[in-house]
Parts: structure tokens; C-alpha cells; sequence
């Protein structure tokens, strides 16, 4: 008869134990997370009223919380088979019958069981269950004994069961998770309450959230290995922490070994230290290793070693292994009196992205391959650094970072409390403080510990945006985690940090490496959380008047949070994913699976739009090219700025259900061209930038260049400049003498002012060659986009519907004056234009004289006011209408996206809205999408994570008519027109834009292109 399969596992664990279970070896580490786990829900189970217990906890004082209906259902066959790390929201999410956003989440109790065999040979050994984290609270079981208790979740643990087990033979290991609460979003400040109990914030998963191992070492052991960096390059301070847990000190001998990381290599450095005495408990010694010959750590270079601490006593020999690298991050002043940050004694400025921590399929944990394409995909950006923010981190996250070379920031997540709670009482009457102090600095204690041995981590933060400042636990809970890490910077906020010269602790409290002292001036960290839609005219204006612009030297510069624009995830890569494991692993799965289908579906059954997009892939990418440039050209003006050290992008993964504004998925796949972001992330360029991008044939845009210059490039060059259009013409050509001054001087302006005025419509492209003799050493490139206005061809008479006085005033400018004014009854002409004009019913219920009108072959246009004319339309049966969504903006996000078609004759076709469009798509301008289910659809647009595409601008069919429907904000585009200009050469009856001189509204000629262009096509 075969043996079932956990049962099979449990025998090939105890094999592989028995194998290395060797008398005096040590250190035997088994991982239980690939076995089989059975999960087992336990609805019945109370728990909302319990009493909690913060670290330290005496198991043998708790209650026993049994399986609801005894022991033996967690061998039952109700439940599923699982391996870890798991959550109850992988694979129960909707357990309750509604699956829909939130409504399918699991609060209660659940049970992982699993069969773990322990070799005879292990016995007299120290043996503990270690955990890597899980999610809320764990009571872990062994052979029905309760043998250990943690609420800290999210960080590692271990429990002692060497008393528990049956030696030689298969034991029962039970955890029983209870998941109180949760977000699923961003928020790490809405505490939650369990009871009366206030609780620490974190995502709403709940279950065994990491690997779980059996760890068998000698009673006298190596606890923990942390490598400490230091100011001197190739000097590192070993701290070992041993443990004797016999009754007595005992003598021993302590070796360290160093090796490069990287297959058998022979040590670089032993040293082997005579212990007279191992006290019992925990003692540290320190060895100070120097390697004048080591390679350092860095982001381009990810050098690693190890060091190998064995440990040899009457109880037996143990070793314990730790990955490091030789690194220092700082922060100096330099000459002037700008702070700056410093990796290995060469100047840094971070370019990062802030990570919520989500994950697809269970939520919270990464896989292997997750945590590794993270930082792949951040390295493709170009990017220096990720942030762990409002969240801790993951260790195989590190891991990779400090394989593959990428810094690291971290904020432990929920680290903050409200301001009323120092007096408040739980049930017992003990002050909430009590429990909820207790439980967060543990938190933030064990995260450090976890981590302060990895090279990429440079950065603890304590939270993100607190409103309060520091109090007498805040800085006793800073002093305490910097005495276990000494070595890094220590912040107690990432804020919209005062902008002022004045100390301030609540934005700006610091502690420094190697310094136990207190600051609260030296660090300034600036939020700018929200993001425009697109890159937009605005943003660059001269050489001292553009976005993040600083020039607060001082202090660090650190933009935290800057520009959220949300897009679409990837959904055909995200689908194709899904499909190869089955449809129903994961929480968000069937959600990504209809929102893929709804993308899917428009493209098929909407002609025109399948030959602009071929597929769902390549529409959703477009849409998230339009963040990808807009962040590639803010993180452009940080590192011109020259004074700015650092930029973080808002932000990294975007969430099924709540912010769309991350630059990939919660798959972590790019969601745009990583090379519109790589290319303003490269050590050396030149970058080209215009005053104006978009703008009118004969305008001036204003060209000024600077150097990116993180290569060291000094002395004096010659600046090559050329303008050329559409056609290969050169229209502008300059060469002019410039000087690179290079050293921590990593941007620099190196001409401005130069004139591009574009001769003809379309794009035009500067370039500019910095040449040192005939050889180009560095190079760069920007578009702008020209429209030729035009009223050639335009009908002969028309209506203009406008109580506002706008669209008249607007014609007129541009010489158009063959209208008339509509007031009511039937319109003259052959189109009639409405603007700010409520729709009339007259006579029969279903037929007014502008329907009759149409229905005779005449055009009616509205472009303001969409949803009431398409309501009011609806109930004449002439439009299939059935609402409207109002577009997200920042951290949700919508996109508008146009296939080819006459309307938009001399604007760019089949394409998503990008900069080109920033006078319709800029999120301070009207964003609606009508829900029109017939006539023909020439703009989409989609919003947030509906799973539906909506129509910007469609056309419908009435009899021998037609009928235009606008809900882009073309309005907007048309107000502060003042004068018309005519054009002179083709004999056109065209006209130039506005004589308004501001910097945004040059870009609204598009938008007065696209009216022209509605009023040419009416005929």
C-alpha cells in the first residue's frame, strides 16, 4: 500500500537528516516550506476577544486553543495542500460567496499542519523550529503541546522544541494563524484594533509568510554573525554572538574564515581565538578584519564574501555563515557646503522607486524568481535603489540585491501610533502603550537584526509621513535599533519635510553612522506625491525655473515620493502567467483575468483600434510609457539640479485593486519601455531641454543644455548643436565652446537660450554632440512637436451653440466668422458646434428640430457637456448611453488612447496620449469617459481598475447625419485666445496660435487643431 504523500516527505526529510546528522558537526538546517502543509480553515474559532501577549512570552502561562472539533481535523479531508510561504487569501479569497475588491478577504483562525521526522541522532542537540515570518499571530504546536507563541508579524522567529519531540520517529507540527485585520493598500498609519488591543498596521494576509526550517545545533552555538562596515574601506568589524545554553561556562575555540563569494575559494583571511570562558547565555566578540586587497561592494560592482564561524566546545562543533561585502555609504560635506551622499568614497545620487510589498498570487511573500526579477527590472531602469516603504522588507529581496547590485532602503512599516493613545486603557486596564510600544519595537529590532549584515541596505527609516513629532519612545526606540546597527543612517521621518534653513525634529531627526548623538538639521526629505498625468510644458522652463529645482545645499536633498501617474498593468503577461499554473491560484487571479478579457474584447469588436494596438500588451505598454517618460525626465531634472541627491519615483508595483501609480505590475514586469527611463539614468549625457515642447510652426521653443556627468569628464569641449524635422532637414545648426568640470559635480549647464523654431508641422529633433577634437564623448537628443493651424477646407456655414461666449470668440480669432448664433429651434448650416448649451426638447418626445436637423444629413458636435447631451440623447433611442466615469488621477490614474482616423489629420494617430496630448491628458484638466454602447469610437480611454473601456470622442450615425461626442476637455484649450495671426508661404487660409504668452497654453494648439479638424470633417 503507498504511503501518502506527506508521510512520504516526512520519511525523505528524516533520511536527509540522518544523513548529516553526524555527532559534533552542528548546525543542521532542514527547510520544511517545500514539504506538504495541509491548511484548514477554522471559522468557529473565537479570538476577537483574547488576550494578547507581547515578546517575551511564557508558553507554559498561555491558553491552549485547540482545532475547533479536536486534532483530528487537521488530518481530515476537508482543507487543501500546500507549500509555504501560503496565505488562507491564496487560496480561499471570496471563501464567504463575494469575491468582489475587499468583500473575499478571511479574518478568523487557520491551521498549517505538516509531519516532520527528527533523527535519534539529534537528540542532546538544541533544536529549534525557525520561522522567517508569518501573518498575524502564530501558536505553534508540536505533538499537540503548545510550543511557542508570536504576534510580531512579519519578522523571524524561532522556537525551542527540543523537549517536544519524539526522536526517531514522525511528529505532528501544527501553527495556528489568526488574522485579525489588515489593509490592502498603502496606508501604514490606520492602526487596527483587536479587542481593545491597538495593533501594528500591515497588509491584510494572513498565514505562514516565509520559510519555515528545523534547525539542530550543539548546545554551545553560533547565534549570529554581523558584519560591520566601516569608514575604512577594506576594514570590517566581525561581531559574533555566541550562545551557551548549558548551566555552565565552558572553554572553546572560535575561527573565522573569510572567503570570496563565488564557488571554492581559499580563505583571504583566517584568525582562530582561544576562549578561556563561554559564559552562559549570549556573549559577542569582535574581530577586526582588514583586507587591503579586497573588492568592494558596489552598485556596479557586487563584489561579496563570506566569513565561516565555527565554534568548537565540549558540546559539540557548530558553524555559522554570513554573506557580506566591503562597502561604506556616508554622507559629506563638500566644498561649498553641500551635503552629498557617498558610496565607497565616490559620490552617489540615489534614483529609487517605494515599494508597498505586494506580490502577486499569496499577497505578501516573494518567490525566488519575484524577488530576483525585482531587481533585474530596477537594474533595466537604470535605477540605483528600491525602498521597502510603509512595509518591512523580504530577506531573499536583499539577497539578490546584494548578488545582483542595488541599494536598499528600509521602513519596518505601521511604526506609528496616534497622539491620543498614551493614555488610553485595554481591557485589563494596562495602557495600550504597553502592548503596542512593546510589539512595534520588537518589530523594528528584529528587522535589523535580520538585515544589517547585507551591503545593499544603506538607509532605516522609521515612517513614512508622520504628522507627529518625535516623543521620548520614538527616540528610545531610534537609540535602541542604531545600538544593534551602528553603521548606517537612521531617519525618524520620510516626509514633506520643511523646506526652511530651521532644525526640525519631526521632518528632519537623524542619527548618523558611528554616532550616538541626535540631529535634527542635515536631512531634508520633500514629498511630492502626486504626479501630473504627462509630461507637460510646465516642468522645464529655463536653467533655475523647473520641476524639483533646489538649491538648498546644506542639507541632503531627498525627493521621497514624487509623481504618481497611474497605468494599466501588464494583463497579457500577467494572463499567460496565470494560465500556466491554473485559473484559480492567487487572490487577485480572476479579477486580472477579466480585466485582461474587458482590454481584449474593446480591441476585437471596435474597428480601427486592433491595427493600432495589435494586442492587449501593446496597449497597456504604451499607457505606461506615459509615466515612464514623464519619470525618466523628472529624474533628468534632479540630476541636472547638480544640489538634489536623491529621487524617489511613486512608485514601484501597482495593486490589483488600490494604486495604479507603480512603473511595473505586481508581477513585477515593466509596464512601459524601460529604455524612456534607462536612458536619463545613464553616467554620461548630455540633456538636451526644450521650453516648450509642443507648440505652433513658427513659434520659439528655447533649447539649453546640460552635462550628466557621472564619469568624471573635465575640461574643455565643444558643443555640437542640430535641429532637423520630420524630413532629415536641418533647420538650426550652433557650435560653441563649453567646460566640464566634473569630480562631485555631476551636473552642470553648459549653454542655454538657443532658438528652435520649427518650419513645418511635426516633429523636430535637437541633438546635441559634446566633441573633444573630432570625437563625440557624450551625446543627447529631445523632440518638440509642431502643429500648423489650418481652416482650409472648413464648411462654408455653420451653428455655434455657446452660451459661454468661448467657441465664438475662439473661431473668430482664427478668421473663421460663417456662423450663426444658436439660441433654439433649428440650426443653420451644415454643422452646429455646442459648447456651454443645455440640450432643448421641443414638439414630439422622441424628435426635436436638432434631431430632424441630423437626420437630414447635417453634423451636430459637442464638445462640452458630453454626458448631458448623451443623456438627453439616450432617451431619444439615438445613443445606447449608460453613464459616465470621471477618470482617476495620481495614484489611479486613466489613459486616453486614439486610433487613425480623419479627425485627427496633422495630430499623432494610433497612440496613447502622451506628452504630444498633455493639453487634454494633465490630470487638472476634465477626464470623463462616457459608457456609449453604439456608434463608432475614435478615442478611448480607461480608468483606474475597471475592468470596461470607456469613449472620449465617438461618432454616431442618425439618419443621413451624424452625431459627435467629445468629453475631452477641449474647452480648456480654447479660453485666453486673443488675436489671430494669419500664416503666410501655401496660401492657406490658416492661422497661428494663441498670442498668449504663457508657457502651458502653447500646447493647446493641439487641442485647437482637433476643433478645426472636427469642423473639416463635418462636410
Amino acid at each position: 500500500m503507498p504511503l501518502p504523500a506527506r508521510l512520504l516527505l516526512a520519511l525523505l526529510s528524516f533520511l536527509t537528516l540522518v544523513a548529516q546528522a553526524q555527532p559534533g558537526t552542528g548546525h543542521l538546517v532542514q527547510d520544511l516550506s517545500s514539504q506538504d502543509w495541509h491548511l484548514w480553515l477554522d471559522p468557529a474559532a473565537p479570538w476577537v476577544h483574547d488576550r494578547l501577549y507581547a515578546p517575551p512570552v511564557e508558553v507554559t502561562k498561555l491558553p491552549i486553543n485547540p482545532p475547533t472539533g479536536g486534532w483530528a481535523k487537521l488530518t481530515g479531508t476537508e482543507g487543501k495542500t500546500v507549500h509555504l510561504p501560503a496565505t488562507v487569501e491564496q487560496y480561499y479569497w471570496g471563501q464567504n460567496g463575494n469575491a468582489f475588491g475587499l468583500s473575499g478577504n478571511y479574518l478568523g483562525v487557520s491551521w498549517f499542519s505538516t509531519k516532520l521526522a527528527v533523527p535519534a541522532a539529534l537528540q542532546g542537540q538544541r533544536l529549534v523550529l525557525r520561522f522567517e515570518s508569518v501573518r498575524f499571530r502564530a501558536e505553534v504546536f508540536v505533538n499537540q503541546q503548545l510550543a511557542g507563541y508570536d504576534l510580531v508579524n512579519s519578522t523571524p522567529f524561532e522556537i525551542d522544541i527540543s523537549q517536544l519531540v519524539r526522536y526517531g520517529q514522525a511528529n505532528e507540527v501544527a501553527v495556528r494563524i489568526t488574522d485579525p485585520n489588515g489593509n490592502f493598500d498603502w496606508r501604514d498609519s490606520q492602526n487596527f484594533m483587536w479587542g481593545s488591543y491597538r495593533t501594528i498596521p500591515t497588509h491584510g494576509f494572513g498565514g505562514i509568510t516565509g520559510k519555515v526550517e528545523l534547525v539542530a545545533t550543539p548546545l554551545v552555538y553560533v547565534q549570529d554573525v554581523f558584519v560591520k562596515n566601516k569608514p575604512a574601506l577594506r576594514e570590517v568589524d566581525m561581531q559574533v554572538t555566541l550562545d551557551n545554553q548549558t548551566a555552565r561556562p565552558t572553554p572553546g575555540t572560535l575561527r573565522l574564515a573569510v572567503t570570496a563569494a563565488g564557488g571554492a575559494q581559499p580563505p583571504v583571511f583566517t584568525k582562530e581565538i582561544t576562549l578561556p570562558q563561554v559564559p552562559t547565555g549570549q556573549s559577542t566578540r569582535t574581530v577586526t578584519v582588514r583586507l587591503p586587497a579586497a573588492q568592494l561592494w558596489s552598485v556596479e560592482h557586487p563584489n561579496l564574501y563570506h566569513v565561516v564561524a565555527t565554534l568548537t566546545t565540549a558540546a559539540g562543533s557548530d558553524t555559522y555563515r554570513q554573506r557580506f561585502g566591503f562597502r561604506w555609504f556616508e554622507v559629506r560635506d563638500v566644498a561649498g557646503g553641500d551635503r552629498q551622499f557617498f558610496l565607497n568614497g565616490q559620490r552617489i545620487v540615489l534614483r529609487t522607486s517605494i515599494s508597498w510589498g505586494f506580490w502577486p498570487v499569496n499577497g505578501i511573500a516573494p518567490t525566488d524568481a519575484l524577488a530576483r526579477k525585482q531587481v533585474e527590472t530596477a537594474k533595466a531602469l537604470g535605477l540605483n535603489m528600491l525602498n521597502f516603504h510603509r512595509t518591512i522588507g523580504q530577506a531573499n529581496v536583499l539577497d539578490y540585491a546584494d548578488e545582483l547590485g542595488l541599494l536598499y532602503f528600509e521602513e519596518p512599516g505601521g511604526n506609528s501610533y496616534p497622539a491620543n493613545m498614551f493614555n488610553a486603557t485595554d481591557s485589563l486596564g494596562k495602557k495600550q502603550t504597553d502592548f503596542y510600544l512593546a510589539t512595534r519595537t520588537e518589530k523594528l529590532l528584529r528587522m535589523v537584526r535580520r538585515d544589517r549584515s547585507h551591503p545593499a541596505l544603506v538607509i532605516y527609516n522609521l515612517h513614512n509621513e508622520r504628522g507627529a513629532p518625535p516623543e521620548a519612545p520614538d527616540r528610545a526606540e531610534m537609540s535602541a535599533a542604531h545600538a544593534l546597527d551602528e553603521t548606517r543612517l537612521l531617519t525618524y521621518n520620510s516626509s514633506n519635510g520643511d523646506p526652511t534653513l530651521k532644525p526640525n525634529p519631526r521632518f528632519k531627526l537623524h542619527l548618523r553612522p558611528y554616532d550616538a548623538k541626535f540631529y535634527d538639521f542635515g536631512w531634508f526629505d520633500q514629498h511630492h506625491a502626486g504626479g501630473p498625468g504627462v509630461y507637460n510644458n510646465a516642468l522645464y522652463s529655463g536653467p533655475s525655473k523647473y520641476l524639483r529645482y533646489t538649491d538648498h545645499r546644506a542639507e541632503i536633498v531627498y525627493y521621497g515620493e514624487e509623481g504618481a501617474i497611474g497605468t494599466p498593468p501588464r494583463l497579457q503577461l500577467i494572463r499567460d502567467e496565470i494560465l500556466k499554473t491554473g485559473r484559480n491560484v492567487g487572490w487577485e487571479s480572476a479579477s486580472y483575468l477579466q480585466w485582461y478579457d474587458a482590454y481584449d474584447q474593446f480591441l476585437t469588436n471596435t474597428p480601427g483600434f486592433r491595427q493600432a494596438f495589435p494586442t492587449v500588451d501593446a496597449l497597456t505598454t504604451a499607457m505606461g510609457n506615459t509615466a515612464y517618460y514623464y519619470q525618466g525626465r523628472a529624474i533628468e531634472n534632479v540630476r541636472l539640479n547638480n544640489v538634489a541627491d536623491g529621487y524617489a519615483v511613486n512608485g514601484w508595483e501597482s495593486m490589483m485593486l488600490e494604486n495604479h501609480s507603480g512603473i511595473v505590475d505586481n508581477y513585477r514586469n515593466p509596464k512601459g519601455d524601460v529604455q524612456l527611463i534607462a536612458r536619463y539614468n545613464r553616467p554620461l549625457y548630455v540633456a538636451v531641454k526644450l521650453t516648450r515642447k509642443v507648440l505652433a510652426v513658427g513659434d520659439t521653443a528655447r533649447a539649453d543644455f546640460h552635462l550628466i556627468n557621472e564619469a568624471n569628464l573635465r575640461g574643455i569641449f565643444r558643443l555640437r548643436v542640430q535641429a532637423t524635422d520630420e524630413s532629415g532637414n536641418v533647420i538650426f545648426t550652433k557650435t560653441l565652446p563649453v567646460r566640464a568640470t566634473g569630480g562631485t559635480t555631476y551636473g552642470e549647464l553648459l549653454a542655454a537660450g538657443l532658438p528652435i523654431v520649427p518650419a513645418s508641422a511635426g516633429y523636430t529633433t535637437v541633438r546635441a554632440e559634446l566633441l573633444r577634437g573630432p570625437q563625440a564623448v557624450a551625446s543627447g537628443d529631445d523632440q518638440l512637436f509642431a502643429v500648423r493651424l489650418t481652416t482650409s477646407g472648413l464648411l462654408p456655414t455653420g451653428s455655434v451653440a455657446d452660451t459661454s461666449g468661448v467657441l465664438a470668440g475662439y473661431l473668430r480669432s482664427v478668421g473663421v466668422t460663417s456662423f450663426k448664433e444658436f439660441k433654439s429651434g433649428r440650426p443653420q448650416g451644415d454643422y452646429l458646434l455646442v459648447g456651454a448649451f443645455n440640450p432643448q426638447q421641443t414638439g414630439n418626445p422622441l424628435v426635436t428640430d436638432i434631431l430632424e436637423w441630423v437626420n437630414e444629413g447635417h453634423t451636430l458636435i459637442v464638445v462640452n457637456n458630453a454626458d448631458k447631451w448623451a443623456t438627453h440623447l439616450g432617451r431619444k433611442e439615438v445613443v445606447d448611453y449608460r453613464g459616465y466615469k470621471e477618470l482617476g488621477t495620481s495614484w489611479y490614474g486613466g489613459n486616453y488612447f486614439v486610433k487613425n482616423h480623419p479627425l485627427f489629420v496633422g495630430l499623432p494617430q494610433a497612440c496613447v496620449f502622451n506628452w504630444e496630448y498633455q493639453c487634454f491628458a494633465t490630470y487638472d484638466r476634465s477626464r470623463v469617459g462616457l459608457r456609449l454602447f453604439n456608434g463608432e469610437t475614435i478615442v478611448g480611454c480607461v480608468s483606474d481598475h475597471k475592468k470596461e473601456v470607456y469613449s472620449a470622442l465617438s461618432v454616431v450615425p442618425h439618419g443621413r447625419g451624424r452625431i459627435l461626442l467629445c468629453s475631452l476637455d477641449i474647452f480648456s484649450t480654447l479660453r485666453g485666445v486673443k488675436a489671430s495671426k494669419k500664416a503666410e508661404g501655401d496660401g492657406e487660409n490658416a492661422a497661428l496660435t494663441s498670442l498668449d504668452t504663457s508657457i502651458g497654453n502653447r500646447a493647446n494648439v493641439v487641442g485647437q487643431q482637433l476643433l478645426l479638424n472636427m469642423l473639416r470633417w463635418a462636410k
